[in-house]
């Protein structure tokens, strides 16, 4: 199948995000199978991820109001994930590991997840992984070593599925691979 320039950005049917501890090396290229420290988070909803790339800068300008300099600005990288799932993955990576609790199921329950969702239990650095597929054509996005800055408000609904919406902050690779095999 010929490559398109123009590329969708649609998850991977197999996988679309994954964590690993801080470090973990992301993948060669994005069909490349992954390392086992690589965990599936969950599915991604169909508004898929936002990638916003850190190009701010700062101009120092003199008296005269002529710049004497342009440093790089402090904004950083961040991809904003729409995450479809509920379950105890989802909580530990949004809310971190330390803050969710497991009761296995007995006679009396199912298993009882818990999750405490105070300020001061914030997930650790991660790598985290997010995997494209357009045809042939494959895209990954990640970084080796990131961290969850915001979780927005979370909707409960009759109407709606629950979207737990984060914000992950750090230096992320695209890596590309256009399909065409040799």
């Amino acid at each position: 199948m010929a490559s398109n320039a123009t590329k969708l950005g649609g998850g991977y049917a197999l996988g679309m995000f994954y964590h690993a501890p801080k470090g973990t090396a992301l993948p060669s290229y994005p069909s490349e199978e992954l390392a086992a420290a690589w965990t599936l988070v969950g599915d991604v909803t169909e508004e898929g991820i936002t990638w916003h790339t850190a190009r701010d800068y700062e101009t120092l300008k003199n008296w005269a109001l002529k710049v004497k300099r342009v440093m790089p600005g402090t904004d950083p990288e961040s991809v904003k994930v729409p995450i479809m799932d509920t379950t105890e993955e989802v909580f530990k990576v949004i809310f971190g590991e330390n803050a969710v609790t497991k009761i296995a199921a007995d006679t009396t329950h199912g298993n009882v997840v818990k999750v405490d969702t105070s300020p001061l239990n914030t997930p650790d650095e991660e790598a985290y992984l997010f995997i494209m597929k357009d045809g042939d054509d494959m895209i990954a996005l990640g970084s080796t070593g990131a961290f969850i800055s915001a979780v927005d408000d979370v909707e409960f609904k009759a109407t709606d599925g629950i979207t737990w919406n984060a914000t992950i902050s750090g230096d992320f690779d695209l890596i590309m691979d256009d399909g065409q095999t040799t």
